[in-house]
Parts: C-alpha cells; structure tokens; sequence
C-alpha cells in the first residue's frame, strides 16, 4: 500500500473536521449563491452549480419558493424563467454566510496574526489549483461572500480560469 505525505493526511484531516462544521445542503447552497453571483440564473443554471439533475433542482426551486423564500420571474429569452430570492429568502441567506463565518473565525482561532497572513497565499494556491475550469470555479464559489474575497480582481478561483 503506498502511502501519502504527511501534509496531505493532515490537510484531508482538517477538510473532513471543517466540513463537519460547515453542513450546506443544497437549499442553503442554492440561498447564499442567488443572494451574490447566481442571482437570476435559470433551473439548469442552478442544477449545474448545485451538481443536481434538473428535476432535482426543479423540486428545490419548488420548495424554496414554496417557503417563500424564492420566486421565478420572466427569464431574458421569453422562455425561462429567472430565480429571484424574496426578502425572507436574501435574509435567510444573510443568516446562512453570518453562521458560517463565524464558524470558519473559530477553525481559524488557533492561529496567531502572523500564521493567519502566512495561510493567505497558500489557500490562494490551492484554490487556484484546484480551479480546473468555470463549472468548478462556479461549484467551489456555491458559498462565497464575493465581496470578501475580493471578486473579480483578486479572488484565486476566478483568476484561474480567466
């Protein structure tokens, strides 16, 4: 059995104890992205970032806005339709990024001013790294504040695919 480096058993460690943190579904996937960047995108739009079938993301769609916190709207072309989240779906969506913030601030706890500048640039490698076209860039950004990472100018997964 061949076995791995040091880092990257530590690395798949502290994702698997990170995402245990951070449990998105799909609606809270779906609510942060269409309260940003997503905002107005079609059912397969939703589908392709979500990595749903489109019946799946149809019955999200159908849920969210069932809970009124999604409404559909004339799309551009006349034949779709445009997802828009309601005031209780963009606050709900706010509470969502408010939660997960704080929970990344904790994970983050441990280390000082100086290690957290140092882990900057790295985290910035491996996003970009791991940033193979836009469907992933679009995948990995489901739950971004784009305006904390500095979108477009700054942001790793959008400058490695442009």
């Amino acid at each position: 059995m061949a076995h791995t480096s040091r880092e990257a058993n530590l690395l798949g460690a502290c994702a698997l104890a990170i995402a245990e943190r951070l449990p998105p579904d799909a609606s809270d996937a779906a609510l942060v992205a269409l309260s940003t960047w997503l905002a107005g995108t079609t059912v397969d739009g939703l589908a392709r970032v979500l990595r749903l079938t489109h019946s799946g993301a149809v019955r999200l769609a159908d849920r969210l806005e069932r809970d009124g916190l999604l409404e559909r709207r004339p799309g551009s072309d006349g034949r779709t339709r445009a997802l828009q989240l309601t005031s209780d779906g963009l606050a709900a969506a706010a509470g969502l990024q408010s939660r997960r913030f704080a929970t990344l601030e904790d994970v983050l706890e441990p280390l000082s001013a100086g290690d957290r500048t140092a882990l900057t640039p790295l985290l910035e490698q491996l996003l970009a790294g791991l940033t193979t076209d836009r469907a992933s860039a679009r995948r990995t950004c489901r739950l971004c504040a784009p305006d904390v990472c500095g979108h477009p100018a700054r942001c790793p997964v959008t400058l490695a695919v442009h």
